[in-house]
């Protein structure tokens, strides 16, 4: 019966053991990695005149937006995109995380306007 009560005990002494060394071995891995940042369209042909919202295929908010050529479109906070002239442009969106040192996350979409 001892003997059976210290087997027991010393299961449970190495069994907390490595569940606490477990438990700390994945706490202390680093970062966690983020969530992907993917726009549900890469191409988007457009009109002059008309506007387009981008939708992101992860819920993401606080959300930067930006045309490389806001001459041809321009996008507003909200990813809805304006398109002025004829042209090409990219629209990216990009999420900065200034906590926890994730890395930053973007994607990025191309606008074709034409008349």
């Amino acid at each position: 019966m001892k003997a059976n009560n210290f087997l027991c005990i010393a299961l449970a002494a190495i069994s907390g053991v490595c569940f606490t060394s477990c438990k700390k071995d994945m706490t202390n891995m680093g970062t966690v990695d983020s969530p992907v940042l993917s726009l549900t369209e890469d191409t988007v042909t457009m009109h002059i005149g008309e506007t387009h919202k981008l939708s992101l295929s992860y819920g993401i908010s606080r959300v930067e937006w930006q045309s490389r050529y806001d001459t041809v479109a321009t996008v507003d906070f909200r990813g809805v995109v304006t398109a002025l002239q004829s042209g090409t442009t990219i629209v990216t969106a990009t999420r900065s995380y200034d906590q926890d040192n994730l890395p930053n996350r973007t994607d990025s979409c191309l606008i074709l306007v034409s008349e």
